[in-house]
């Protein structure tokens, strides 16, 4: 996967007067997720772009709908946002994406609603580069590290966490500091747990009820708005704020990098997706785990 996507950015960089900073290449925002047109298997769809994904996967909806004969080679446990499920692992798929045709292994065979969508890409993607998100404007493009180096600019508190190399965020929320999954394939502004939610004693009477479809299961949430969030420099108001009805849970990153290991990585509380990053230019060195803000000029 990683020669892969390493061919991806060659060829991408090759349109490009500075060989090593992409063109902007448009996307649709749907639902708050990031879409990029992909042909699978013959067949034309929408892949997601995710940082909350650790792996590739395929909707098994697209795969279903359109009657596809794909490999199938052993199951892969997938970590949802409400729960954790056995899935098919396909192989040898036929995809081409920002025009480079090429075959993908390891996908995980998961449940991503309508059938137009049939990739998620994750980790493997992001990792490779710097990535550039303008929300405002619908665009991405990918930076060569010697190119920007993001730590210098970083002006939030960004890092890969410990457990799973996801990126992750600290804000402050009703004067506490918190830390958050960075997820791009989140609509939601603000996810944290229910403990946390009345901890922080921001759960009322009137919060609305809702719910929530993850990759392997719905679960029943309460949702509210935080007067104030604090996301590095900036401090955004109504933000939406949502966390588990009683009796339902939300699956948490675990805190160690290995189960063998006693090396503590930081309690993650939540998850951080579109309501709060719809507003900025994000961009993410995902694998060294720095992040800059800026508010671009709309276009």
């Amino acid at each position: 996967m990683t020669r892969l996507i390493g061919f991806f950015l060659i060829i991408l960089v090759s349109a490009c007067t500075q060989a090593s900073i992409t063109p902007w290449i448009p996307f649709e925002l749907d639902n708050g997720h990031i879409k990029v047109p992909v042909t699978v298997a013959g067949k034309q769809s929408m892949a997601i772009l995710d940082t909350g994904a650790q792996l590739n996967a395929i909707n098994q909806n697209f795969i279903d709908f359109h009657q596809l004969n794909i490999a199938h080679h052993g199951h892969v446990q997938i970590q949802g946002v409400h729960d954790t499920e056995r899935r098919k692992q396909y192989a040898n798929v036929d995809v081409e994406i920002f025009g480079i045709k090429t075959k993908l292994s390891q996908l995980a065979g998961i449940n991503m609603g309508n059938a137009q969508n049939s990739l998620l890409i994750g980790s493997g993607f992001f990792s490779q580069f710097v990535v550039q998100i303008d929300y405002p404007n619908s665009r991405i493009r990918m930076v060569t590290r010697d190119v920007i180096n993001v730590a210098k600019h970083e002006n939030i508190k960004t890092q890969p966490h410990k457990g799973s190399g996801l990126p992750i965020v600290q804000v402050e929320m009703a004067g506490k500091k918190v830390w958050l999954l960075l997820d791009t394939g989140s609509n939601s502004g603000v996810l944290i747990s229910r403990r946390l939610a009345e901890g922080l004693d921001l759960i009322g009477p009137e919060d609305k009820q809702m719910v929530s479809q993850g990759v392997n299961a719905k679960s029943a949430l309460r949702a509210t708005q935080l007067e104030e969030l604090t996301f590095g420099p900036f401090v955004l108001s109504n933000v939406q704020l949502a966390y588990p009805e009683k009796g339902h849970k939300l699956t948490s990153l675990k805190q160690y990098a290995h189960t063998s290991s006693m090396i503590k990585g930081k309690r993650v509380k939540g998850i951080l997706g579109y309501d709060v990053l719809k507003h900025f230019l994000v961009t993410l060195d995902y694998a060294r785990g720095n992040m800059h803000l800026s508010v671009p000029e709309k276009l």
